[in-house]
């Protein structure tokens, strides 16, 4: 009788996942909103209880107690422990049917379509649903669809992503179902800062679980930081929005990439940021972007509980033309502590333009640009990239440049063909201040160099490719009246550097981007717009060591302005390096050296200058790191150990070159750009409340030793660097006696072919295999993740 029961039971309970299964995966992908989710809970609902009636009738309470926890983890998708479903939430009445419960907040977040405290209103379908799935750019069908590829990091697979919002499964939460309460540990509410009113059981002293990322996966933070806490918004302000539809996705890129890299955490006191997940791309945007402060104000302690003042150690993505000053004076003085991360570097104003100073040096970042599959296409760099080892392979001769200089693009804004009969203005109302169109930076260089021998300089080419790969430099001119999506900090200088064309920017005031913790004089050339009628002279006057070596550091370069980790391979490359990467390496730096300048890093912090070298995986780079520890726990004793402890880091490779040899370009900013060498001590003496701080950068090894000194002076306030938490190599990385590097293999878009023995990465499979290749997401945590279906083992690249 016991076998017979048990084999009912057992049957019972295959029928009841195989129930939750098939609504899980559905037959139809469009459902009226909420219908369906009634429907498919009521299955697995009915399921539960019949095998609980079933067992009750016949069985023992330790086999009712198993049958309920089967189903229980059933019901949470597999979670290590299915008490999270059994746990009651606390959000009101019907939330997890309907929607999702924030169990941290008590918050019930419903998708588009239903309202209500519990998610229980429902809007009428036709012409009423319609009409609100419009006003966040969707139709009928989109807000309405099942489809894990419009979801952030498709919902992690706890909950079913339903037009662009993650209906996450019971004890799940968070825009990516990647929150949970913990079920061991617990911390007072008060120092949680939640808001628990909505909860008759709490008070402003009980203790609480605290919140966990990716329970049951294993997630660690990775130890080098930096660490970045994310608010979780309501959703009106993130996700309801038709993400297929968005030009410029960073924003949702950067917040899948923070959780499968390791740098999110789930505790607030312990987050050396905070990552505001509202996206910013248009002067309209402003009135959300004061919606989600008020509401991070309201809900949290730490947008106004900084050293610094409110909105200190925040961070904003900008995808816009104008970056900051794109928002509404509202905006910018709510958010005048935050750091930017802007595609826009435009460091003071521009006179002859009319354009507002945006960036603030030392504080905001100027990011390069996501370059789209369909954009690397027409470019044809998955074939003709020349950084790719395999450029050479199987007898074919690399392009000989031969050419000095090309452009092709427009010239004038109104898109008229410019005049070639020697007068100047070449456009129509080219020095007027309504067209200023990209500062005249464009129409003087046409102007002057357009007939000149060796030089192309056109409105369009239908071999643009081959003319990048046939010349040595390639112009990088700012683009529109405004902004830089055609421009400096835009796509040529990033395309260029791919094709081993050696970048020309010409826009006073303007950082490209990750300058100046990027070496940017090291790979490019910048020329002034007073010189641009004597760039001829500039270009052809460089020696053609000089010339090679700029192209030698194009492919470190490259890495440094590739968003490889979310996009994949182009160039034989890992995606150690890349954009990303890059950035989580500034702030590091920022996080450990708050008050130094950027321009000083690689003086101070040997890790950082290898990296910014694209060396740090390098044998002897351990060392290095090891001895700038040392130097700055050493430092701990007195001044005088804290001199020579800089020496020591200096000596370990710390170095501001950043590159091979000297350049030929001088000084980062003593040279190249004064005046931003000035706005970067400017932007640290307010920052420190007006102490004093180092203003530049010298060239020589000695000097820099000494400005790191002051540097150090001043970011201690008179007292000591900090050791800096350093890089780390994964176990799995590091050959016998840490001597060899075998590097982590990333899916490829090249056409190319990896020859033997060239150092680069075996072929690791076609990115277009990955499941999410057609999303404007791409994958979840990136491209990185694509064969990995819990982010938190997903390839770490360091530590």
């Amino acid at each position: 009788m016991n076998q017979q029961l048990q084999r009912w039971i057992t049957c019972l309970l295959v029928f009841g996942v195989l129930l939750r299964s098939g609504a899980a995966r559905g037959r139809e992908q469009v459902f009226t909103a909420g219908r369906r989710l009634r429907s498919e809970r009521s299955l697995v609902v009915s399921s539960t209880a019949g095998a609980l009636r079933s067992v009750s009738a016949g069985g023992t309470q330790a086999q009712l107690d198993a049958t309920r926890a089967a189903l229980q983890a059933g019901d949470a998708d597999s979670s290590s422990d299915g008490s999270l479903a059994s746990r009651p939430s606390r959000c009101p009445g019907r939330c997890t049917e309907f929607g999702t419960c924030n169990e941290e907040l008590a918050r019930c977040d419903c998708p588009i379509g239903r309202n209500g405290t519990d998610c229980s209103e429902e809007v009428p379908s036709g012409p009423a649903l319609q009409q609100v799935c419009a006003r966040y750019g969707h139709t009928l069908a989109s807000c309405t669809r099942v489809d894990a590829a419009g979801c952030v990091n498709g919902c992690n697979g706890r909950g079913r992503c339903v037009g662009g919002f993650c209906h996450c499964r019971p004890g799940f939460f968070g825009a990516d179902c990647s929150l949970s309460l913990s079920l061991s540990r617990a911390v007072p509410a008060a120092a949680a800062g939640a808001d628990d009113s909505s909860s008759s059981s709490s008070s402003s002293t009980a203790a609480r679980p605290a919140v966990e990322l990716l329970a049951g996966q294993g997630y660690a933070v990775r130890a080098s930081g930096p660490r970045i806490y994310v608010y979780e918004l309501p959703p009106e302000l993130n996700v309801y929005g038709n993400l297929d539809r968005l030009d410029r996705p960073l924003m949702y890129m950067v917040w899948q990439r923070l959780l499968s890299a390791g740098v999110r955490v789930a505790d607030p006191a312990a987050a050396d940021f905070f990552f505001v997940p509202v996206r910013v791309r248009l002067s309209y945007d402003s009135e959300k972007l004061v919606q989600a402060v008020s509401y991070i104000r309201s809900t949290w302690p730490h947008w106004d509980g900084q050293p610094g003042g409110g909105g200190e150690r925040h961070i904003f993505v900008h995808t816009g033309d104008w970056g900051r000053d794109e928002l509404s004076e509202e905006a910018q003085a709510l958010t005048r502590n935050a750091t930017w991360l802007t595609h826009w570097g435009l460091a003071r104003d521009h006179e002859f333009a009319g354009w507002k100073a945006a960036h603030r040096p030392g504080r905001d970042i100027v990011v390069p640009l996501v370059l789209q599959a369909s954009l690397l296409s027409s470019y044809r760099l998955t074939r003709t990239t020349p950084l790719h080892p395999g450029a050479a392979a199987g007898g074919r001769k690399l392009r000989p440049r031969s050419r000095t200089m090309f452009f092709a693009g427009r010239v004038c804004g109104s898109r008229a063909q410019p005049s070639t009969n020697g007068t100047y203005p070449n456009c129509p109302d080219v020095l007027g201040k309504e067209d200023a169109y990209s500062a005249a930076t464009r129409q003087m260089a046409f102007y002057h160099h357009h007939n000149r021998t060796g030089w192309k300089m056109v409105t369009s080419s239908k071999t643009y490719a081959l003319d990048m790969l046939g010349s040595k430099f390639c112009l990088a001119p700012s683009g529109g009246w405004h902004g830089a999506w055609r421009g400096v900090a835009g796509k040529r200088a990033v395309i260029s550097v791919l094709m081993g064309c050696v970048p020309v920017t010409v826009t006073d005031g303007l950082l490209q981007p990750f300058e100046p913790e990027l070496r940017w004089d090291r790979f490019a050339i910048d020329v002034r717009e007073r010189d641009i009628p004597v760039m001829h002279a500039v270009l052809e006057g460089l020696k053609a060591d000089q010339v090679s070596e700029f192209q030698s550091n194009l492919r470190c370069a490259a890495q440094h302005l590739f968003w490889s980790s979310l996009f994949g391979s182009v160039f034989g490359e890992d995606g150690r390096y890349d954009a990303f990467e890059t950035l989580m390496q500034v702030l590091r730096m920022r996080a450990t050296y708050p008050s130094l300048g950027p321009e000083e890093y690689a003086y101070v912090d040997a890790s950082f200058a290898a990296f910014m070298k694209c060396e740090a995986h390098l044998p002897g780079a351990g060392a290095a790191t090891a001895a700038a520890a040392g130097a700055g726990a050493a430092g701990s004793g007195s001044s005088r150990s804290r001199g020579s402890g800089v020496a020591a880091v200096a000596a370990a490779g710390g170095l501001l070159g950043g590159f091979n040899g000297t350049g030929a370009a001088g000084g980062l900013l003593d040279v190249a750009k004064p005046d931003l060498g000035q706005a970067l001590a400017a932007q640290r003496a307010t920052a420190a409340g007006g102490g004093s701080s180092s203003s530049s950068t010298d060239g020589a090894a000695a000097s820099g030793a000494a400005a790191a000194g002051g540097g150090a002076a001043g970011a201690a306030g008179g007292g000591l660097l900090p050791a800096p938490r350093a890089l780390l190599l994964p176990a799995e990385l590091v050959g016998e006696g840490g001597q060899g590097v075998t590097r982590q293999e990333l899916c490829t878009h090249s056409e190319l072919p990896v020859p033997p023995g060239s150092g680069s990465l075996p072929a690791a499979g076609s990115c277009n295999r990955c499941p999410r290749r057609r999303g404007r997401l791409l994958n979840p945590g990136g491209t990185i993740c694509c064969n990995t279906k819990d982010l938190a083992k997903c390839p770490r690249l360091w530590d």
